[in-house]
């Protein structure tokens, strides 16, 4: 399953991205006009954004693991097709199975 996620500039332009931006701004606002710590408004700035960037390497190591996996799937038919090839140009040998050189009473 591909999954694209939106680019940074592309979520900023959604509803939800100009919602969180604005919350932000009122936040960091808040926090430095009011309470003082700017920490608190830096941490509001922050957290999506490292949350959203978590999410974003998720992504890549999901598309790498299938990528590996479609791969191997192909070397797997590549090596099945050069397998039955050479089968098919293989001589013939007796269907009788191997003995070994066991002697019988009579032969001795």
């Amino acid at each position: 399953m591909v999954h694209d996620p939106l680019s940074p500039s592309q979520a900023l332009r959604t509803r939800t991205g100009v919602a969180l931006v604005a919350l932000g701004v009122a936040v960091c606002t808040y926090s430095l006009l009011i309470l003082g710590q700017f920490l608190v408004g830096l941490l509001f700035f922050f957290l999506p954004g490292g949350l959203y960037f978590t999410y974003r390497i998720l992504a890549v190591l999901d598309s790498l693991a299938d990528a590996a996996q479609r791969h191997a799937s192909a070397k797997e038919r590549e090596v099945e097709s050069v397998e039955t090839a050479t089968d098919r140009f293989t001589p013939e040998t007796s269907t009788s199975a191997p003995t070994d050189s066991v002697l019988t009473d009579r032969e001795e």
